[in-house]
């Protein structure tokens, strides 16, 4: 009964937002009917010297960092659309912890433009399948969505990607990995996630993007991938709206 009050809640909000006149969500100016307006959209995607394998933002033109050559990740590249800052910071804890849900649309719509611009038609399609990175059941009922989950359903009215019917499960429930080391993230995923056996068939040999808000030292992304090679999937690259730099 609560899922259902809540995803009642989830759609008169939208519906409700859908009758107010059309105002950018960052800077309040109207907007054309659009969620950001032009100034706005051109000002957060500007063109970003990033690391073309981890994604992590470089201040000198080279192609890999320091992070890679200490690291091992298990995708095959990673396409963040901003580092860290603002105003996505805000714009996710709008997203995450005061249903401002409206924010998801925004968020997809720049991933999709973002990734426009770094890939072609044709390399998009070759992809199999998108799969938001899970929430815990026990946080999900309690967050009431999974944000992920509503930034792949924007992203995919933006770009010609599908997302995966069959969906990896959190095993564990973690606290918030916000504040740890490299090395308790990592402790703390240890066989966080599975595949059943249905789903492995399923995704064997596939080409697979795990969506993920905010990617920091990449343990999530890291046993994630993890559970989905030994499903014997082709390739696995990670799309999210930001890459932490770490220190």
């Amino acid at each position: 009964m609560q899922h259902f009050l809540r995803n009642i809640y989830q759609h008169s909000q939208r519906l409700l937002e859908a009758c107010l006149p059309s105002h950018c969500l960052l800077c309040n100016l109207a907007s054309k009917q659009s969620l950001i307006c032009s100034f706005c959209h051109d000002a957060i995607l500007t063109e970003r010297t990033y690391c073309l394998h981890c994604g992590c933002g470089l201040t000198a033109s080279q192609d890999f960092c320091g992070e890679c050559l200490q690291h091992h990740f298990d995708f095959q590249q990673l396409h963040a659309v901003a580092s860290y800052q603002s105003p996505f910071p805000e714009l996710i804890k709008q997203l995450k912890y005061n249903n401002q849900l409206l924010v998801a649309d925004l968020l997809g719509l720049l991933l999709a433009d973002s990734l426009k611009q770094r890939y072609n038609q044709q390399q998009l399609q070759i992809i199999d399948y998108l799969i938001p990175v899970p929430l815990h059941a026990k946080k999900q009922r309690t967050r009431g969505f999974n944000q992920t989950q509503l930034i792949s359903n924007a992203l995919t009215q933006n770009l010609p990607v599908k997302i995966a019917q069959k969906t990896i499960i959190r095993n564990k429930f973690t606290q918030a990995q916000e504040g740890l080391s490299r090395q308790q993230r990592a402790f703390n995923l240890n066989n966080a996630f599975s595949l059943s056996a249905e789903d492995k068939a399923a995704l064997a040999g596939k080409y697979i993007v795990l969506l993920d808000d905010v990617v920091t030292t990449g343990a999530t992304i890291n046993s994630l991938c993890q559970c989905l090679l030994a499903a014997k999937v082709k390739r696995v690259d990670v799309w999210c709206i930001c890459r932490t730099e770490l220190q």
